[in-house]
């Protein structure tokens, strides 16, 4: 802009310069000009340097719209995290007098985890399958329809200022420890909702809980109550040891229809159809890792007996698992002999594939499994068991799982 008003400028420069020398234009008209040439070169170099501060980069001092927009954005994504999986399953079942079945399953979990601040997190998950609380398997088949997408998490969880405690409310991932991954009280896929307490601090562990098992309009509430508590004990040589006990109150069942679906999964009803016992469970669990060199032998043991019932109250596991590297490649070998009687849990929240899902099953569990990739693994469970007894209708029920798993 400066070079628009430049040659403006310099004329009325030299008319104000000629404006203020009235005299010398009559007593010598050469000394006159000389004197102009000098002042319009002094103004000239002033310019040019006003014109070099003009056009000089200005240092911001404030953020544009887009820079804190883009700011903005990349803070969003630092405090977010994906996480999810997706298993292909072939299942197959030999059941005593029934036909042989074979079947193809899914199951897709993805779940978003969000930073609030420093101190708390969310949580929203979804996974395929119906609203069973046991399992989020999908069967493939009638006519490629559409499949179901459900809920599976929703929660929030808050660091407390107590070094080792979390407080978690809303539809979370199960606190209690499965000892030896095996199912005795709690399915793999079942995500329990309500309040937690989980706390670790050094070797010791546990979880407190307040859960709505079923809210009812016209009728008393059902909710369970329980603590978990253990520790971790380095025992030197390789060696370390997890132990601990569990209580687990279920409020409000006795008397009253399985809830759910109506479907007793095992558990004994009466004559009405109601529920026989309450189910008030305790539990004892250990279990022993040794570290072999190149391999690692973890050998568990699973205890739960039901107080409220009068019969059929007890169940319990017992387990090894060899698991080491090939090629860098990791293995893993489990087997596990399981006995749960009919009432000592409550069958809806049990293992869903042991001896046909619930209680009142007995046997064998074997599995294998293999990663193709830290991300990608194959594995094979075998179940040879026998349901029924308790109920005087004891019979066969082998199952055979061959699964393949990417993590994302």
């Amino acid at each position: 802009m400066l070079d628009i008003w430049k040659p403006i400028f310099l004329t009325l420069t030299v008319l104000m310069v000629a404006a203020q020398m009235p005299g010398a234009l009559a007593a010598d008209e050469t000394e006159m000009i000389e004197a102009l040439k000098a002042q319009v070169e002094v103004l000239t170099t002033r310019l040019e340097a006003l014109e070099a501060i003009v056009a000089r980069p200005v240092e911001q001092t404030y953020s544009s719209p887009q820079t804190s927009n883009k700011v903005a954005a990349r803070e969003w994504k630092e405090r977010l995290r994906w996480k999810g999986d997706l298993r292909y399953r072939h299942e197959s079942f030999d059941v005593e007098d029934r036909r042989d079945r074979t079947r193809q399953r899914i199951r897709a979990r993805a779940a978003l985890i969000a930073d609030v601040n420093e101190n708390v997190e969310v949580g929203f998950g979804l996974a395929t399958g119906g609203d069973d609380p046991a399992s989020t398997n999908q069967s493939l088949g009638d006519g490629f329809s559409t499949k179901a997408i459900q809920l599976d998490l929703a929660y929030a969880r808050w660091a407390s200022p107590i070094d080792g405690f979390d407080v978690i409310a809303g539809k979370f991932n199960n606190p209690f420890l499965r000892i030896g991954g095996n199912g005795l009280l709690w399915d793999g896929d079942l995500n329990p909702e309500g309040l937690a307490l989980a706390f670790e601090r050094g070797a010791w562990f546990g979880s407190a809980v307040g859960l709505w098992l079923n809210e009812e309009s016209r009728d008393e509430d059902s909710y369970l109550v329980g603590v978990q508590g253990g520790l971790n004990a380095d025992l030197g040589d390789a060696v370390a040891l997890t132990a601990g006990i569990g209580y687990f109150n279920l409020l409000d069942l006795e008397g009253r229809p399985p809830i759910f679906d109506g479907d007793p999964r095992g558990n004994t009803l009466r004559a009405d159809g109601a529920l026989a016992y309450g189910y008030e469970e305790l539990e004892a669990f250990a279990e022993l890792n040794m570290d072999l060199g190149a391999n690692t032998l973890s050998l568990f043991a699973d205890y739960v007996t039901n107080l409220d019932a009068s019969r059929y109250d007890t169940g319990y596991a017992l387990g090894a698992r060899l698991e080491g590297k090939h090629n860098d490649r990791s293995w893993r070998f489990e087997y596990a002999y399981q006995d749960l009687e009919a009432d000592a849990v409550y069958a809806l929240l049990a293992d869903s594939d042991f001896a046909g899902g619930g209680t009142d099953g007995k046997g064998h569990i074997i599995k294998g499994g293999y990663a193709l990739t830290p991300r990608i693994g194959l594995k094979g469970t075998l179940f040879v068991t026998e349901r029924g007894g308790n109920a005087g209708s004891e019979h066969d029920y082998n199952r055979l799982q061959l699964d393949i798993s990417f993590k994302y």
